[in-house]
This record gives structure tokens, sequence and C-alpha cells, in this order.
């Protein structure tokens, strides 16, 4: 166990007045009454004295950068730290606890969709921790990798590659510079058999408010040999309290990778008419729980497949909106794809995964045709395709390949940025496809969970598609079999965010979706930052439970005040 940090026998000797652009005039006033003028500055100077000036931002272009989201609101931070090490952090978080100034930790801050770096209040301090990017282990043998928040994702899977370990990564849509810890502490998923990344995840370095540093399970003890493949311990199981919390910083992660199989092919299927989608939903549900198919399993509404191809048809539809059913079908046309659109991965020996292929094959039979792709089958399309094109022909050929070339690159652990082109949709500026600035997009992504049946799925339908229609937005659905037994339903409100109009009511239409599931009884696995405070009525014992918690771990409330947290803000 780490000793605490004393913070108040820690001295600046730093001339505070450096700091004054710490507080902007648009937002002093805030800060102010929300931390206090002398405490946030006694801070500062402490945090100085420990990350250097150059670590402890305060200019407007930091504040301003940080304050950006793809949400329709945002929030401004006091100041920004950025920590190189775990003891930095203990320190950073002392500090915070002994001046009583509000820390909100991010990995990388790419949470697109729900609050990118967002704190969940103004005048925050954001503990940027993208400088703890260190590959700390990666066994071979045991198929593990020990990484700090900072590590990418490109990062991981590059050096996984380049040191030839035979091991995969399971990634996300989210492109190659997102952070590996900060999704898998929002309980995200990817892929392959490894989607779920919490629960292929194994031992965590945390630090809490008052500067503790503890590690949990079997790392707790010292000299523990299975401390990175047994993820119980003894005792309490305490790592789930650091997931969708405020509790601790989480500074380590063990992460499980995935042994490179003899073969890996994707497989997808679309059906051209919505009413198909029962029978879909059964025949996944069926090939889950047979254990046919191992890895996650998307189903993607034709909107979402094209959204994910081009921005909204301003041309076609004069400006209007949401867009019209017979332009949704000529763009379904020409894109070749089905009312809902079916992708999942197989992996093992050549033999299991034929036997996976017949067994597929057997069950949607008479419901669709299946194509199973190869990375040599891609190759050889690919090339057809540049042929074709050099004669004049083989564009669609040519962009249906890239986009199935990205979508199998993440079955193999490959991150792609081709996915972040989805929240887009309805920006009238094109992104840039190597840097893409979620100041120019707008999206709030909803994701209920489902039970895997026709009947919810339906159910869900009937809810949200209504309140899409009345507030002109698109219903850009995709529900992904992330276990056997539950779907996640990820819902994209894509709206302009430079018409003013347009993005209040993408507000609006988030909130009444939101209200809606909730009360049918489908809740979101996360929310975005607008709603994290907004859970109080729902399950008010749950959340009572938790913040006896937060009172035993955190008793000043410096941790990120709000991030689930009903009723704090």
């Amino acid at each position: 166990m780490t000793d605490t940090l004393d913070a108040s026998s820690v001295q600046p000797d730093v001339n505070l007045s450096v700091l004054a652009p710490v507080m902007p005039p648009a937002q002093s006033s805030h800060a102010a009454s929300s931390v206090g003028v002398n405490r946030l500055s006694a801070a500062l100077g402490e945090w100085v004295r420990v990350l250097g000036t150059e670590h402890v931002l305060s200019d407007a272009a930091t504040l301003d950068r940080l304050g950006r989201s793809t949400l329709p609101t945002s929030t401004r931070p006091a100041a920004v730290l950025r920590p190189s090490c775990t003891d930095e952090v203990r320190q950073v978080a002392a500090i915070a606890t002994t001046h009583g100034v509000p820390i909100y930790p991010i990995s990388r801050g790419k949470n697109w969709g729900y609050g990118d770096a967002c704190a969940v209040t103004d005048g925050q301090v954001i503990l940027d921790l993208s400088r703890m990017n260190r590959i700390v282990e990666v066994n071979a043998e045991l198929a593990y990798a020990v990484i700090e928040p900072g590590v990418t994702q490109g990062q991981l899977a590059d050096y996984l590659r380049e040191n030839k370990t035979g091991l995969w990564l399971d990634v996300t849509g989210a492109g190659p510079d997102a952070s590996i810890v900060g999704n898998t502490l929002e309980r995200g998923f990817g892929h392959t058999p490894y989607g779920d990344h919490l629960a292929h995840s194994c031992g965590m370095e945390v630090v809490l408010a008052d500067g503790t540093v503890f590690s949990t399970g079997f790392g707790a003890f010292e000299g523990a040999k299975s401390a990175r493949v047994f993820p119980w311990g003894i005792g309490p199981w305490l790592d789930g309290l650091f997931t969708q919390s405020n509790l601790g910083i989480v500074t380590q992660l063990g992460v499980w990778l995935m042994p490179e199989p003899e073969t890996c092919q994707a497989f997808a299927f679309q059906v051209p008419r919505d009413d198909d989608l029962e029978y879909v939903v059964d025949a996944i549900r069926w090939l889950r729980l047979h254990d046919v198919v191992r890895g996650t399993v998307h189903v993607a509404n034709d909107l979402r497949v094209i959204s994910a191809r081009r921005r909204y048809p301003w041309e076609l539809t004069g400006g209007a909106t949401p867009l019209p059913d017979n332009v949704r079908s000529e763009l379904r046309r020409e894109a070749g794809i089905g009312a809902w659109n079916v992708m999942g991965g197989l992996w093992g020996t050549r033999r299991s995964v034929a036997a996976a292929r017949r067994a597929i094959d057997r069950r949607l039979d008479g419901l669709a045709h299946v194509h199973f792709v190869g990375r040599r089958t891609l190759r050889w399309g690919q090339s057809a395709a540049r042929w074709l094109r050099r004669t004049g022909y083989g564009r669609r050929l040519g962009e249906m390949l890239e986009s199935a070339s990205s979508v199998y690159d993440l079955l193999v652990g490959s991150p792609s940025r081709e996915h972040l082109k989805g929240v887009f949709w309805r920006s009238r500026v094109a992104p840039d496809a190597e840097n893409p600035d979620p100041s120019q997009s707008g999206v709030i992504w909803l994701s209920p969970v489902l039970p895997m049946t026709a009947h919810a799925c339906r159910e869900v339908l009937g809810l949200v598609e209504p309140i899409f229609a009345a507030h002109r937005f698109e219903p850009l659905i995709t529900m992904t079999a992330v276990t056997s037994r539950a779907l996640v339903c990820v819902m994209s409100v894509c709206y302009d965010r430079e018409a003013e109009r347009e993005t209040a009511s993408a507000l609006e239409c988030y909130h009444e979706l939101f209200g809606a599931l909730m009360k049918q009884g489908y809740v979101p696995y996360r929310v975005a930052t607008t709603n994290m405070t907004k859970l109080g009525p729902y399950a008010r014992t749950y959340w009572d439970v938790a913040s006896r918690l937060k009172s035993a771990l955190d008793p000043a409330h410096v941790l990120s005040p709000g991030r689930y947290e009903p009723g704090s803000a």
C-alpha cells in the first residue's frame, strides 16, 4: 500500500499570476461559486509543483478544445492536468481532496456520442491521463497485456503485430486513437469472442481520492502469481466499483488478448423486408446459445449502413428532413443493402470454421443467403475492382469491398477510422478523414439493452421510430448481440450542429427517447453526460447504496462530481 500524500505540506514555488488565464471571464463566476477562487489557485500552485508548469494548462485554446463535444451541450473545464505516472496521479488526487477542488479523469477524451472529454458540470479540472501511455507488459505465453489509460487501440495493435506476438486485441469502431482502458471502464464491447471488454480484463491499479493506491484481485497480494490470469482474487470483487463510477482513478489495467486463430472469416447477410427482423433475431439467438458463433453479431438497419458510407443527401431532398421514404429506398438500392444487414465473425481451425459455416447455412436456409469472406477473398475482390475501375466500371463493387475490408479489419484486431464517418451523417462539412473533429459533427448515442427476442426488438422499434419521426430525425440503429441472450441497441441521433433549431431538437429527441425506453423497462448500458445526474427517479435504493460508497471512498466529493451520480448537480 502506498502512503497517502499530506498535500497541505506541499508549498507552491511558482508565481500564481501565470495561472490567471485558468479562469476566463466567461467562466470565472461559475468556477468561483462552485469551487472558490482561493481554493482553486492554491490547488493549482501545488499541482504545478508536482507536474511542472507545462502540464498544468489553462490557456483558452486548451480549455476550448476540451470543451468541444458531439453532444448539443458541453461543459468547460477550469484547467487541465496532465500527469505522467501513477505517483503523480496520487499526488494530484490528494491535493484535490485537501483543497476541495473537483477533478475529472479522462483517458483520451474520445468518448464520442456520450460526452467526449467533457466533465458533467462546468468548472471541474480535467485530469487528462493520455501521457500515461505505457504498455507495461505483454505476456505472449498467457495472452495478456498490462496497460495504462493513455494506451490507444492503434498503439497496442501495432505493438502486437510488429513484435510478432501472435496475439490480437479486440477493438471497437471508435478508431485507432481511442483508449482501451476508457472503453473498458464504460463496459464497452467489440467484435471477437473477447468482445465483452470488462469480462476480459483482469486486475486494476486504482488511486482513491485521498491518494491511496491499491490493486484489485490477486494483485493486492505481494508476489501473487495469478494476478493477471484469475480476475476474482479473494474476498469482495471490487473491480466493478470503478467502472461507470466516480469512486477512483484506474491507472493500470490487465487485458486479455486473443491468440491468432488458424483462420478467420466474416459472415454477412441481409434481409429485404423490415418484418424479417424477427426471424433474424431468433436465428442469431440460436447460433449464439449453441456456441456456433462466439463473437458479437451486429444487425444494422439500412440507414445505419448508408450513414457510414455518405452524408445526408441534402441535394436529393431539397434540404427537407427527415429522409423521405422514396430517397431512402433509392439509397438502399444503390448501396446494395437490405432493410436489415447482419455481420459477424468466425474464428478457429479450418475444420471448426467450416463446421460453423454449415450450421449457419442450415439455420438461415430459406431466410437469407450468407456470404463468407476471408482475407484472401477480399484481396482478390479488390484486385478485380481496381481492374474494373480502369474500364469505367466497378465503382460500386470497389466501395462495397472497401466497406467489407474495414469491417474485416475489426475482426482481426485492426482499428479503423472508417467507422467514425457515421457521426457526420447530418453534417454539412466534410470531415478530415485522418483527424476527424468532433466539433464538426453532431451525434448523441442512446444504447438500451434488450432481451434477445423478436418481441423485444419490435417493441423497442415501435417506441422509438415515431419519436425520431416527430423530431425529424432518421433512426440510425444497430443491434448487437453482446452476449448469448442480450442485444445492445445503439441508436444515433445525428444532427447538424450548425443549425440551432435542429441542435435543440436533437436534445429534445434524446430525452424523449430516454424517458420512453426507461418507462418500458429498456435501460441503457451507458448514458451520456447530459443524463448522468438524472437517473435518480429510477432504482432509488440502488443509487442510495452507491452514494454511501461514494461518501466512504471520497468524502470530500472531489472525483468527477455528477458522473453516474443522480441528484448531484
